[in-house]
């Protein structure tokens, strides 16, 4: 519903469609603290969402110090997800976060060029991150 921000559920699109070994993609709307137990099923986990950095796209592990203040605790990220199933179940699961550089998030439901290009060289460097990785 806003443009580029579906760039996220697109690249796990891509890599559900490689079939890759021992990879699960799972899409979400919106983060849920229900996430954090299945969080321990997992080696490592790869949380994939647009972002309005200039870059095509990064990739690196997700910091586990949560520094958002407790008042916003209805709004849930990564890092508040990660730090929890942390406290919750001491598990050894890596996470990492892969943002998408995007610029267009005006009401509409396709994803510009630029972004599109973006998501396709994320995907390429996702493949063979995990091949090696895995």
């Amino acid at each position: 519903m806003r443009s580029d921000d579906g760039v996220g559920d697109y690249v796990c699109r891509l890599m559900e469609e490689k079939n890759l070994e021992g990879v699960s993609v799972v899409t979400m709307q919106q983060l849920d603290i229900g996430m954090t137990e299945d969080f321990i099923k997992y080696d490592t986990v790869i949380f994939v969402d647009a972002s309005m950095e200039e870059q095509a796209f990064s990739f690196q592990p997700l910091p586990i110090e949560n520094n958002q203040p407790q008042s916003f605790s209805h709004h849930i990220n990564a890092t508040m997800l990660v730090n929890l199933a942390q406290i919750l179940y001491s598990t050894n699961t890596r996470f990492y976060i892969c943002a998408i550089g995007a610029d267009q998030f005006e009401m509409g439901n396709t994803i510009s060029e630029k972004t599109m290009g973006n998501a396709l060289a994320s995907v390429a460097f996702l493949t063979e991150w995990i091949e090696v990785n895995h």
